[in-house]
């Protein structure tokens, strides 16, 4: 817990918080700028639909934030006195991506209040949000899986990074069902469908493509991810240091 406190208290430095916020806030500002044109029955169905597509910005938020996980210690040289802790590779992994993970998760629910608060200024029903906490809440979980582990293996980590959710996620996963089934934000998109009082599977759907909604099969799909992220660092770990 140590260490995972450290970690997360690195990463969450004032400036960096602030502008990764802003940038998952972005849903939050698209559905308070489209609520002045949409009539009151169709704020609801707008809800899912800046969710579903406007909310790829978390993504890179979660992004830029969780690569930077053990990055930062290996750039900044304090990486070997981490591995000197009478620390298993095990637990340093598990204390990495339960760092990145709250990390992510603290950018969530500050993108999900700003959405809560664009719903109040335009007047629209509020029960309709709380499904929408499902949907950063999971993406934080599977972004931090596989980013954690991403920042330490590849030393261009934040393009290698940037090129899955725009190259992979945003375009090939729209077009290749097998893709689809892989991107981290449509897993998260089918756990919020299940849960959401109101899905335009006309609009929102079209983002979710092939993916079927659920909730049980979403949480699955991301505990398996979450397993292979923790597997794949602590190899990692064990392997660069000769252990």
């Amino acid at each position: 817990m140590v260490l995972a406190r450290h970690l997360y208290l690195r990463m969450m430095r004032r400036g960096r918080f602030l502008a990764l916020l802003a940038l998952a806030s972005v849903p939050a500002l698209v559905y308070w700028l489209a609520g002045f044109d949409a009539s009151p029955g169709e704020l609801e169905v707008l809800y899912s639909d800046v969710l579903s597509t406007a909310g790829f910005s978390y993504s890179i938020a979660a992004l830029i934030l969780t690569v930077a996980t053990l990055r930062e210690e290996r750039d900044g040289g304090t990486l070997p006195y981490i591995y000197m802790r009478p620390m298993s590779r095990l637990s340093i992994a598990l204390s990495s991506i339960a760092a990145g993970t709250a990390a992510a998760l603290t950018i969530a629910l500050g993108g999900w209040l700003a959405t809560v608060l664009a719903v109040v200024l335009v007047g629209a029903d509020l029960t309709q949000t709380l499904a929408g906490l499902s949907l950063y809440a999971a993406a934080g979980f599977g972004y931090s899986a596989i980013f954690v582990p991403l920042g330490y293996l590849v030393p261009r980590s934040l393009l290698v990074g940037l090129g899955y959710v725009i190259v992979v996620e945003s375009i090939l996963a729209s077009v290749v069902t097998g893709i689809a089934q892989f991107s981290i934000f449509r897993i998260a998109l089918s756990i919020y469908a299940d849960l959401a009082p109101v899905f335009d599977m006309q609009g929102a759907g079209e983002v979710l493509g092939p993916v079927t909604p659920g909730l049980g099969g979403g949480l699955a799909k991301l505990a398996a991810v979450m397993v292979v992220g923790i597997a794949t660092l602590t190899w990692a770990l064990r392997r660069r240091d000769a252990l």
